[in-house]
């Protein structure tokens, strides 16, 4: 097990998603007599490749009655919604997750409970610190956790948790799970930790690049989506277009956020999704197999010039702003059409739904021409799945999560894209287009995922960029010997 055997193709969620977003833009239609058959034909078509996909990958879940058993999952505080739904309440996605949940306790006859636990970003995490307490105590309190990516990883110790290739009645190779995850995760045959379709919020964490279409129309950029089809969207082509839109709007003789911009972005994952967008690893395999850091090298180097140039450059045409401001301040600008580009990640599109002007969404642009394709990935605080050690009936664990994982996919997931995609989004196949290049090149770094354990070795890029610094080698230097240090503790977890 293990590397090989993680490639698994996203097309079979693709075409669900794709046949939920066609029904919705067939019931949208202009209602033309002329067009009701083929607005049935498109409706049954798409109605038929949902019932395949789901019939054919649904029919491996195991059978079991567990006789009114107790599945309990630990939770983090506001990402109830990825496993919470006592009750339906009209809400789309909560009832969404009702149905997938009540599906999987009538098919094994067991109740799921949910325990839920804020989890602090940096400093002493509190849902970790009561989760290996639990552990430690023997105690087998939860079946599953759904952990903070980039936290949850830094308390994995032998014997801590269950490494998921020892769990049966789960088959990795199936759509709703996350190859990509695995590709990474995956350290000398052993897997902690895991994630897919079971954990909505990494869909809803996916980065990408909000377009402003009506400012693009006005400075005369036009195909845009064309540009990224035929892979010549690359930085400096959104550089070019970024450098068309500055105004002091206020003229008040300086820029801020009453002003226009032409790029604006928070400074947090937002920067650091460069990273993978320009290809750069902070942990790669070495030659044997293993784990090396990769990061200090001559093209970390590139990039850092690039976007230091782009954003402290001396142009008024890029907004790079720190935490006194909000993602709904910056959704402001977009909405008040003072930001043509915009970074984030998917979910922010529920703040746009009252946005007048058109918009759209594409993948970050490659570093240059000569970059194969494009990579996307998603903000750190996804939902990664763990079993503690504490567990007992693996059997039981993963028929269950499995279940949880696979009605996540046909039945949460469908629901979640075609509800982003409702009004703005049902009517624009290019921009739904977009999102299947962002799904289908997500990349994670294990040595980002890793960063806090690393000693924060993944946010050496970002820490440099928000200072307008390029001298990577000094600052890696700083830190060389403890990163390698804690690498070397990280890779004692996975020992045979």
């Amino acid at each position: 097990m293990g590397e090989n055997i993680m490639k698994t193709s996203s097309k079979i969620t693709a075409a669900l998603l794709l046949a939920a977003m066609l029904l919705s833009c067939a019931a949208c239609g202009n209602g033309a007599a002329g067009n009701d058959a083929q607005t049935d034909t498109v409706k049954a078509d798409a109605a038929n490749t949902t019932a395949a996909a789901e019939t054919n990958a649904l029919d491996s879940l195991k059978s079991a009655d567990y006789g009114g058993k107790t599945f309990t999952i630990l939770q983090r505080t506001n990402y109830e919604y990825e496993f919470e739904a006592p009750e339906e309440t009209g809400d789309l996605i909560n009832d969404a997750v009702y149905a997938r949940n009540r599906t999987v306790e009538d098919k094994y006859n067991i109740s799921i409970k949910t325990v839920t636990m804020q989890a602090d970003w940096g400093g002493e995490d509190k849902f970790n610190s009561a989760l290996t307490n639990t552990i430690m105590a023997g105690d087998a309190a939860y079946d599953l956790v759904a952990g903070y990516a980039a936290m949850i990883l830094g308390v994995v110790q032998p014997g801590y948790f269950v490494d998921w290739y020892d769990i049966p009645n789960i088959d990795l190779s199936k759509p709703w799970w996350s190859e990509q995850i695995a590709d990474s995760l995956t350290i000398n045959n052993k897997m902690y930790a895991m994630t897919g379709d079971i954990a909505l919020s990494v869909w809803k964490e996916m980065m990408t690049i909000y377009v402003n279409k009506k400012m693009t129309e006005n400075y005369g950029i036009t195909g845009i989506y064309d540009t990224v089809r035929d892979g010549s969207w690359t930085f400096d082509k959104l550089n070019q277009y970024a450098a068309t839109a500055s105004g002091d709007l206020d003229g008040d003789g300086k820029f801020t956020k009453s002003d226009l911009y032409g790029y604006a972005s928070i400074y947090s994952t937002e920067v650091d999704t460069f990273m993978p967008a320009f290809d750069i690893q902070v942990v790669g395999r070495s030659s044997d197999g293993g784990l090396e850091y990769t990061i200090n090298n001559e093209h970390t180097v590139g990039a850092l010039d690039k976007l230091a140039s782009f954003f402290f450059g001396g142009g008024n045409y890029t907004f790079l702003v720190d935490g006194s401001m909000q993602y709904e301040d910056m959704c402001v600008m977009f909405k008040e059409d003072r930001a043509m580009f915009l970074a984030g990640y998917l979910a922010l599109a529920e703040n746009l739904r009252d946005m007048d002007t058109d918009y759209g969404m594409i993948p970050y642009p490659k570093y240059d021409d000569t970059q194969e394709k494009y990579y996307s990935t998603c903000r750190d605080n996804f939902s990664l799945i763990l079993f503690p050690g504490t567990a007992t009936d693996l059997d039981y664990i993963g028929a269950v999560t499995e279940a949880l994982c696979a009605y996540g996919y046909s039945e949460v997931v469908p629901v979640y894209y075609n509800t982003v995609l409702k009004d703005k989004y049902s009517r624009d196949a290019d921009s739904a287009e977009m999102l299947d290049i962002i799904r289908d090149n997500l990349v994670y770094d294990v040595g980002y995922l890793n960063s806090f354990a690393l000693d924060g070795a993944g946010h050496i890029f970002v820490g440099l960029v928000r200072s307008g610094k390029t001298d990577f080698a000094s600052e890696y230097a700083k830190k060389e010997a403890s990163i390698n240090e804690k690498l070397a503790q990280m890779l004692e977890a996975y020992k045979d």
